[in-house]
C-alpha cells in the first residue's frame, strides 16, 4: 500500500477505538487517521468503541456508505470480537468482512516509545486492509445445541451451579472424583456470613443442598467419577469419563456393619490424614450418595489376601468385588468447571516446623480438630496429646453432638496458648511462596479464634499478621473478635522452636513497635494459602483451558464475562478461577450457571471457528488429506472428500498434505496471509506466526504484565504454524523479514499433544527445505505464565535481525 489513493478501498473503512486512553495515550491516532485517509480510506475513532454508542457508530457508517470491508483498531479480538463480529453481521455483512487489528495488547502497552507505537500501528491497520483486499466471504455453519450440560466437581461451587441449572429446566450431569459430593466447604465445620456475627454449621447448610442433588430428577449423579476426554465443538461436547469401581452396589444401606468388622485402619483424607477410618467405609456421615466404598489399595481381599469380611457382615448382599471400572461417555452442550482449590503445602517453610514438631497444624486441620465429627470429636486437644490412631473409626454425626463436648473425657489438658501465623505461602514474593492474597485465610483466623474463644475462654489467642483484610461488612466481625480478648501482632514470624515437653516459641519482629518477641505456644495454626486443586490444573489440560501465571483457570475478561473460560461452552467458577470464601463461591456458581443456560437455549448457534474449506474442482482424490488426526475428512458416497465441521478444529495440517492447495482453512488462504505480510512488514522486522490460541493469548499477556519488546516486531495470527509453508516464509523474506518465529501452543492438552508434534515436525522440514535462510527460522513454545521469556525472544530476535541489517 502506498501514501496515493488505493484502488478498491472505497468501500473499505477504519475504525480506531481510544479504550478510554489505552490506546490514545500511546498511539498518536491523529497522525495514524491522515496517513491513512491520504491512502483514500475513511476513518472514524471514538472513544469506547466496545460501547452501543461506537457499535452504533459503526453500523451507520457501514449503512450510509454501503461499506463491505471494516477494520477495527482496538484490543486483542479475544476479548471484543465476537461483539464486533455481531454488530457488523446486524448490516448485513458477512463476517469476513471484518477485520480488528490489536492495537492495545500488541502495540500500545508494548511499546513505550509513542512514535514507534504510532508506526506500529498504522503498520497492523494497513495490513489488514490489505488481507480485506482478498477477502473471501466465510459460510455460517449453524449446529444444534445439546440441551444437556455437565458441571465438574462436587463442592459448594459445583452443587450450586448444578441446581440452577436443573431447577432452570436443562438435564445436568454432575461428575465428582471423590466418593461424595460436599467438597472442602463439608470439612470446615463452621461458616459465616458477612452480616452475621455468629457461626452456623456448614454442614447444617450444605447436606440440604447435597439430597436436593441427589434427588433431583433434572441431576445425574456420578461420583468416584473422573473426566478423561473432551472432543467436539461448542454445544456438542463429548466427554469421555472413567468411572472407577466402588465394590459395593447401590442397594447398600450405610448400615455400616461392613465398616465396624473392616480389620484395616488407613489414613482418613477427610479428616487430614489421621487413622480414623476403615479399608470400606463413608467419605463422611452425611455423604451423597450414602453407598459405602472400598479403598483398593488397602483393602486386603482386592490385594491377593483371604478376608471378604465384609461381604460376610452385609445383610443385602450389597459387596461386589468383581466391579470393573466403567468409560462413559455423555453428549452435553455446555461445561461448568468447579474443581476447587487445596491448602498450599506449608512443608515448603520449614521455618515454621509443620511435619517437624508435631502441635503445628493448618487452619483446614484446626477446623477439623474443631468439627464434631473429627478425630477428637470436637475437643480442643494437642495433636502429641492424641493419637492419629481412632480406637472408633466410626466418624460422629450431628445427631451424636454432646451438649457438654467442651468437657475433655481424654484427661488431656486444652491447649492454653495459641498463635496463628497469617500469609503462609500468600503474599510472599519468594521461592515457593504465591504473591497473591489467599482472601479467606484472615476470615478463617477469626472465625477459629471465636469458636475457640467462645467455648475455651481462658486461652490465650494470638494472630499473627501482615495486614488483616476483613473486606466490607466483614469488618463487624473483625470488630467483634477484637473484642473477645484475641491478641494480635503486626509481623510475619521468623522461625517457631519446640521445647523439650514439646510446646513451641514463635519468634517474631512486632513492626509496630520495632520489638523482637518470644511467643510461647501449645499449638501453632498455619493459614495456608489456597491454591489450585490438582484437579483444576489437570481438567485446564484436558479442556484446553487457558490459566493464569498461578495455575487457576483464567475468565476471558475479568469485568465482562467473569465465568466465560477461554474456549467457548465452557464456564468456570469457584476457587478453580481464583481464590474465595464460602459466600463469593455461591454467587459465582449461581452466574456461571445463568451463562450456561444462556448459551444452551440459544440453538441453532453459528460456529464461529475457521475450519478447512475444500475446492472440489481443484481436489485430485489423492486421499492424502484423510490423513488428518482428527478424522475430520472422509470420502462420500459419491466419492468426494467431505468435512465434518463439528470435528474440525481448523489446525491446518491437511493445508500441508494437499498439494494441488485444494484444502485450505477458511478465513486463513495464502492470498489472505501473504497481503497481510505485505501490509505489516517493513524491512528489518521481526515477523511472528502465532497460534490463534494459548500462544495467542500469551503474547496479549505481554501487555497485560507491563512487559515490552521492540515495535518492529509484527505479529500475524494464523491457526496453527502448519498454514505456513516453504513459498510464505520465502514470501516474508522477500519483504524485508530479518526472521520468521513460529509460535506454538504447548503440548498440554489433548489437542495440542496431537498437533504440537506435528508443528515441530513441519519447522524442521521447513529449516531443511529453506537450506541457508533456516537459520533465520525459528520455533517457540509459549506458555501462558511464560511471558517474560517470550517478550524476552521477541526482543533477541529484533536485535539479532539489527545486526543483520
Amino acid at each position: 500500500m502506498t501514501d496515493g489513493k488505493t484502488e478498491g478501498l472505497d468501500k473499505a473503512a477504519v475504525f480506531i477505538c481510544h479504550c478510554s486512553g489505552n490506546i490514545s495515550e500511546h498511539v498518536d491516532i491523529d497522525t495514524v487517521k491522515k496517513t491513512l485517509k491520504a491512502g483514500g480510506v475513511s476513518v472514524f475513532d471514538y472513544e469506547y468503541l466496545c460501547s452501543s454508542q461506537g457499535q452504533a457508530l459503526i453500523k451507520n457508517k457501514i449503512l450510509e456508505g454501503h461499506l463491505d470491508r471494516i477494520v477495527i483498531g482496538s484490543c486483542t479480538p479475544s476479548k471484543h470480537g465476537t461483539l464486533f463480529k455481531k454488530c457488523i453481521q446486524e448490516t448485513g455483512l458477512n463476517r469476513a468482512g471484518l477485520e480488528i487489528a490489536n492495537l492495545r495488547e500488541q502495540c500500545a502497552w508494548v511499546h513505550p516509545d509513542r512514535s514507534g507505537a504510532t508506526d506500529k500501528a498504522l503498520s497492523l491497520l494497513k495490513a489488514k486492509l490489505k488481507r480485506l483486499e482478498n477477502i473471501e466471504p466465510l459460510e455460517e455453519i449453524k449446529v444444534d445445541i445439546t440441551q444437556q450440560a455437565l458441571v465438574i466437581g462436587g463442592g459448594i461451587a459445583g452443587i450450586t451451579a448444578a441446581l440452577n441449572l436443573a431447577d432452570n429446566g436443562i438435564s445436568t450431569f454432575l461428575v465428582e472424583k471423590d466418593s461424595s459430593i460436599g467438597g472442602q466447604m463439608a470439612k470446615i465445620g463452621k461458616i459465616f456470613s458477612p452480616d452475621k456475627l455468629a457461626e452456623e454449621c456448614a454442614m447444617c447448610s450444605l447436606s440440604p443442598l447435597m439430597n436436593e442433588v441427589a434427588a433431583h430428577p433434572k441431576i445425574t449423579l456420578l461420583t468416584w467419577t473422573e473426566v478423561e476426554n473432551l472432543s467436539g465443538s461448542a454445544g456438542n461436547f463429548t466427554v469421555r469419563l472413567k468411572k472407577k469401581p466402588r465394590y459395593v452396589k447401590d442397594n447398600c444401606t450405610a448400615c455400616g456393619r461392613c465398616s465396624r468388622v473392616c480389620p484395616v485402619l488407613v489414613e482418613d483424607e477427610f479428616n487430614c490424614g489421621y487413622m480414623d477410618k476403615k479399608a470400606i467405609s463413608l467419605r463422611f456421615s452425611q455423604s451423597v450418595p450414602k453407598v459405602f466404598c472400598i479403598d483398593s489399595d488397602y483393602c486386603l481381599q482386592l490385594n491377593g489376601e483371604t478376608c471378604g469380611k465384609c461381604a460376610s457382615t452385609c445383610k443385602n448382599g450389597a459387596i461386589d468385588f468383581s466391579q470393573k471400572e466403567e468409560t462413559i461417555e455423555l453428549n452435553v452442550g455446555a461445561v461448568i468447571v468447579a474443581t476447587g482449590f487445596e491448602e498450599y503445602d506449608v512443608s515448603q517453610k520449614p521455618q515454621y516446623g509443620y511435619g517437624i514438631f508435631e502441635n503445628v497444624l493448618t487452619q483446614m486441620e484446626l477446623a477439623r480438630v474443631l468439627g464434631i465429627n473429627g478425630p477428637t470429636k470436637g475437643e480442643l486437644l494437642r495433636i502429641s496429646d492424641f493419637s492419629k490412631a481412632s480406637s472408633d473409626p466410626a466418624p460422629a454425626t450431628c445427631d451424636s453432638r454432646c451438649e457438654n463436648s467442651s468437657n475433655n473425657s481424654s484427661g488431656a489438658e486444652t491447649p492454653k496458648r495459641i498463635v496463628m501465623i497469617q500469609c503462609v505461602g500468600s503474599r510472599d514474593e519468594k521461592e515457593g511462596g504465591n504473591r497473591y492474597c489467599s482472601r479467606y485465610c484472615c476470615m478463617a483466623a477469626l472465625k477459629h479464634a471465636s469458636l475457640i474463644k467462645k467455648r475455651y475462654p481462658e486461652t490465650e489467642i494470638t494472630i499473627c499478621y501482615i495486614d488483616v483484610r476483613a473486606f466490607g461488612f466483614y469488618e463487624n466481625y473483625y470488630r467483634a473478635v477484637q473484642e473477645t480478648g484475641v491478641n494480635f501482632v503486626r509481623g510475619r514470624p521468623a522461625e517457631v522452636i519446640e521445647k523439650p515437653d514439646k510446646s513451641l516459641v514463635v519468634r517474631v519482629e512486632d513492626t509496630l513497635d520495632q520489638k523482637m518477641r518470644e511467643l510461647p505456644a501449645d499449638l501453632v495454626v498455619l493459614s495456608a494459602a489456597m491454591i489450585p486443586s490438582p484437579g483444576t490444573k489437570r481438567i485446564a489440560s484436558v479442556l484446553n483451558l487457558s490459566q493464569d501465571e498461578n495455575g487457576f483457570i483464567k475468565e476471558r475478561h475479568s469485568k465482562l464475562k467473569p465465568v466465560d473460560s477461554s474456549l467457548d461452552g465452557i464456564f468456570v467458577c469457584g476457587t478453580a478461577q481464583s481464590p474465595k470464601d464460602v459466600t463469593d463461591t455461591i454467587a459465582q456458581a449461581g452466574l456461571a450457571a445463568v451463562r450456561a443456560r444462556a448459551f444452551i437455549t440459544d440453538s441453532p448457534k453459528a460456529l464461529d471457528n475457521e475450519i478447512v474449506a475444500i475446492n472440489q474442482l481443484l481436489c485430485t482424490r489423492c486421499e492424502e488429506c484423510l490423513k488428518c488426526p482428527f478424522d475430520a475428512l472422509s470420502i462420500n458416497e459419491s466419492g468426494r472428500v467431505v468435512l465434518d465441521p463439528l470435528i474440525c478444529t481448523g489446525c491446518g495440517y491437511c493445508t500441508e498434505l494437499c498439494k494441488e492447495g485444494a484444502v485450505q482453512v477458511a478465513g486463513f488462504t495464502k492470498p489472505q496471509i501473504k497481503a497481510e505480510m505485505e501490509g505489516v512488514l517493513e524491512e528489518g522486522d521481526v515477523l511472528g506466526f502465532v497460534n490463534s490460541g494459548i500462544a495467542s493469548l500469551t503474547c496479549d499477556n505481554i501487555g497485560n504484565s507491563v512487559l515490552t519488546y521492540p515495535s518492529n516486531v509484527k505479529l500475524i495470527r494464523v491457526p496453527t504454524s502448519l498454514v505456513v509453508d516453504k513459498d510464505l516464509v520465502l514470501h516474508a523474506f522477500r519483504y524485508g523479514a530479518s526472521s520468521v518465529l513460529f509460535v506454538e501452543d504447548p503440548p498440554e492438552s489433548p489437542r495440542a499433544e496431537v498437533i504440537y508434534p506435528l508443528t515441530v515436525m513441519h519447522f524442521e522440514k521447513l529449516k531443511e527445505e529453506l537450506g541457508d535462510l533456516g537459520s533465520r527460522l525459528h520455533f517457540k513454545k509459549a506458555y501462558v505464565p511464560n511471558t517474560k521469556g517470550l517478550a524476552g525472544t521477541f526482543t533477541s530476535l529484533a536485535r539479532e535481525g539489527e545486526m543483520i541489517k
